[in-house]
């Protein structure tokens, strides 16, 4: 795997994580490594563990706001079964908030038998870019609970999509509603003042009649 050279330069992306809690898992240090400095550079608070079976021990005594986890890992446990641990402690905890996850792994992209619908959110081929990651960690800290138990970050987005979609149509609706009003209205002012002008011109007809009849003196 080719580690990507880590930006010296701030990172606007990166102020958004400032305080979060992040676990990274990987048996490969160097890519341990590279995730740990991208997110401690932006700000998060970072725990690193070098596998499965570490981690797991790691979530039954803290909460994470993020995982992000390589796949094939050794020995023994990888990151599915990690998930999996990790989905069977939250529910058995009510209180426990289900935890965003990303998987970061070669093998991100290989079926696997392991897989179930809600295990990871997001799944990324390394490498993955500074960029990137930084922007798929707050997509994941924006996600709701109901969307980390029930489907994927994409599921997720599409949903805040239609959210915004069908927003955007009322309010639509709405300012057509407003301007057929407007119009309506400035068609009965239009209505009035031609009203107001016919009545004016009929009196000052009548007061011209009147003059004329009057006598000369």
């Amino acid at each position: 795997m080719q580690i990507q050279q880590h930006p010296n330069e701030d990172n606007t992306a990166a102020q958004h994580l400032e305080g979060a809690r992040i676990l990274c898992v990987d048996d490969c240090p160097a890519s341990l490594e590279y995730l740990r400095s991208i997110f401690a550079h932006a700000g998060a608070h970072v725990s690193v563990c070098s596998s499965a079976l570490e981690a797991i021990e790691l979530l039954k005594k803290e909460r994470f706001d993020l995982l992000f986890s390589d796949l094939s890992m050794d020995p023994g446990l990888d990151g599915y079964d990690l998930v999996h641990a990790l989905r069977d402690m939250e529910a058995e905890d009510s209180e426990r908030q289900a935890t965003p996850t990303a998987a970061v792994s070669s093998d991100a992209m290989r079926p696997s038998r392991k897989r179930r619908f809600a295990d990871f959110q997001v799944y990324l081929s390394k490498p993955v870019p500074v960029q990137s990651l930084l922007k798929i960690a707050m997509r994941l800290l924006e996600a709701s609970e109901e969307a980390v138990e029930h489907g994927s970050l994409r599921l997720w987005e599409a949903d805040v999509a239609a959210e915004a979609a069908e927003a955007s149509s009322q309010a639509a609706e709405a300012m057509a509603s407003a301007s057929r009003e407007a119009t309506a209205a400035a068609a009965m002012a239009m209505t009035a003042a031609a009203s107001g002008t016919q009545a004016a011109l009929m009196a000052e007809e009548a007061s011209a009649k009147a003059s004329s009849k009057a006598p000369p003196w």
